[in-house]
């Protein structure tokens, strides 16, 4: 992991206070990210990885150099470093999400646990990729990706180091793989966003650019300290404004890492070329700095759990004291754990078997509790049944009219045949979920049914979002071949939606002579899941509650579209003020688990969409 500790390992290496400054930066950075305050706190992990690179390759071409490098003691060294701060969180996370986390959730916390001590945490999480993928936050154990590609790198890296060590082209060597993890990277502006982020293929180039430092070091005489501080102080300033400019000018919405993590990887590689600089000597090497970055690796791993906890616990609603008390406690429990667990078993000689031992068992618990569904017996039987409840669970998202259902066919199979008035649904996922609700309709009702839905793709046209576009322009075609007398627009409408070239869609859906042109607004959507929230609420209240007005989204989307269809001259339908009202939103439209709302933050059950088509039937199928 990038947090750790290397630079006291070697002590034939020149200790430097201001590698762990940097560090304290790096790791300031990504806690400043998860507590919303620097939007591009991310490029700290970023940082990391040079500094690592940097000093795993200085110990090993020292060692190398002087011929006493051993494989088995240097990976000695990194059980002894990594595996004790790992273990206590790892097993404090598992016993925290024993009393917090829903069964789902919990199973998701016993595969990620498995997958931290396998040290594939990274590939753990690109297998998850996709639209439905767990929410970030709910997930405690998401930042272990990083120590995932750690662990790959120092798992390789010292046997290809190895075979270059004689080679007169070693550094071209580096330099060559570097440049070629760099251009895999860049598929991410091939639609490989997730790839790029969590390979370690496509990210090893910014260990390797520390690697490359750590080389260069390695070959040339050491300068005397003061000769070039002049212009140490340039590159070091230069380095702090690239870090500082990309933690400020970058956010989740950037195209990152790709050519964007160039900047923060620069930044690194400038101020440690220059440890000369005032920078390096006054800031970075200062006591509270070093301090912080002596702590930062189980700073780093004790942070996000401790924040995750605390937005599942409180529905997503943390406030600003919450969470600097959850940051207070982590710099705290970093600190102890530095103190009386690291720095202790480092100095056991006989602390490896121990560790490795004491790592399997942790991993045991996380295949324990995945095979067994995440103990849903824990909570009372009360609420248990609810607390069970399959995220997604609704029949539209299976669908072979939703583009994200296993074997789905997005043709004319989605138009149902015969002479009934057509009623065509177009829309995202919260569209598909209508899909019961609808079919339930048809048994009263005479008309037949025409479904298209598309995860994440609202129903407008050349919004810029492919494939959305590619999706929403064939949907278009049927509609046109179709003639439907109703085409019903649905989607969570939030405020990335350009209503610009909604107002384009519906006037190309006048032009071919649609007769009702319906939008519906909103559902309301859930800072956590619904059913954690009514768990959230029993556990407080002991009550299961029908309605809930905490942890929810407002009127202001809902609003905003009907004023837009007011502008627009079409039809609308309020699905939040079916919903919800002054004392909250609905939950549950019966006693049993079946009859909860919502399974997820936003998908409606079978029953809720049930229960919203009969609720606004009567405006749907009677002309306004």
């Amino acid at each position: 992991m990038p947090f750790v500790r290397s630079g006291r390992e070697n002590d034939k290496l020149a200790y430097r206070a201001d590698i762990d400054g940097l560090r304290a930066v790096s790791i300031l950075l990504v806690i400043g990210y998860h507590a919303r305050l620097v939007p591009g706190g991310f490029i700290g992990v970023d940082i990391f990885f040079v500094i690592s690179g940097f000093l795993i390759t200085r110990i090993i071409l020292n060692e190398a150099g002087a011929g006493t490098f051993s494989p088995a003691e240097f990976y000695a060294r990194r059980i002894r470093r990594i595996f004790p701060a790992l273990i206590v969180v790892l097993a404090v996370s598992w016993l925290v999400g024993w009393f917090v986390l829903l069964p789902d959730q919990f199973s998701l916390l016993g595969k990620g646990i498995a997958a931290g001590v396998a040290f594939v945490s990274n590939l753990f999480q690109l297998s998850q990729a996709g639209y439905f993928a767990p929410e970030a936050a709910d997930n405690p154990l998401l930042h272990l990706w990083s120590l995932g590609i750690e662990e790959q790198f120092y798992i390789f890296w010292p046997l290809v180091l190895l075979m270059l060590f004689g080679s007169k082209r070693r550094r071209f060597r580096m330099a060559a793989i570097a440049v070629a993890s760099f251009a895999v990277g860049l598929l991410i502006f091939f639609g490989y966003k997730e790839w790029s982020f969590y390979s370690p293929i496509s990210r090893g180039w910014e260990l390797l650019a520390g690697a490359i430092l750590a080389n260069q070091d390695f070959e040339r005489p050491k300068r005397e300290a003061g000769g070039f501080a002049n212009f140490d102080d340039l590159r070091a300033a230069i380095g702090i404004a690239a870090i500082l400019g990309a933690a400020i000018w970058f956010n989740t919405n950037s195209l990152f890492p790709g050519v964007d993590a160039l900047l923060p990887v620069l930044g690194a590689v400038l101020i440690i070329l220059s440890p000369n600089s005032s920078i390096n000597r006054i800031l970075l090497s200062n006591r509270p700095m070093v301090l912080i970055g002596l702590i930062s690796y189980p700073l780093y791993l004790w942070h996000w759990p401790l924040l995750s906890y605390l937005g599942i616990v409180r529905n997503g609603n943390a406030n600003t004291v919450e969470i600097w008390a959850a940051i207070l406690v982590a710099f705290i429990l970093a600190w102890l754990t530095f103190r009386f667990v690291e720095i202790p078993l480092r100095r056991q000689q006989n602390a490896v078997p121990r560790l490795s031992f004491g790592l399997i068992a942790v991993g045991v618990a996380g295949i324990l509790t995945v095979n067994a569904s995440g103990f849903g017996f824990r909570f009372p039987p009360e609420i248990r049944d609810i607390a069970q409840i399959q995220q997604q669970n609704n029949a539209g998202l299976r669908n072979e009219c939703f583009s994200e259902a296993a074997g789905a066919r997005l043709g004319p199979n989605c138009i149902e045949k015969g002479d009934k008035p057509l009623l065509f649904v177009w829309g995202d996922s919260t569209a598909a979920a209508l899909y019961p609700g609808l079919k339930k309709a048809e048994e009263t009702v005479p008309f037949r049914l025409a479904h298209f839905a598309a995860p994440g793709c609202a129903p407008i046209l050349a919004a810029g979002g492919s494939p959305c576009d590619v999706t929403n322009d064939r949907v278009f075609g049927f509609i046109k071949s179709s003639a439907p007398q109703i085409v019903l627009l649905h989607a969570m409408w939030d405020k990335h939606n350009d209503l610009g070239k909604l107002m384009e869609t519906i006037g190309k859906l006048r032009a071919i002579n649609v007769p009702r042109i319906v939008i519906l607004g909103p559902v309301p959507v859930w800072k956590r899941t619904l059913p954690h929230s009514l768990v959230n609420f029993y556990r407080m209240r002991h009550t299961i509650v029908d309605r809930i007005a905490a942890g929810v989204s407002g009127p202001e989307n809902d609003e905003r579209m009907e004023g837009f269809s007011r502008a627009a001259g079409v039809e609308y339908i309020s699905a939040w003020h079916i919903l919800c009202d002054q004392e909250g939103c609905l939950t549950r439209i019966g006693p049993t688990a079946n009859d909860v709302v919502t399974t997820d933050i936003v998908h409606l059950s079978d029953a809720g969409s049930s229960f919203l088509i009969d609720a606004i039937g009567g405006s749907l199928f009677s002309p306004q």
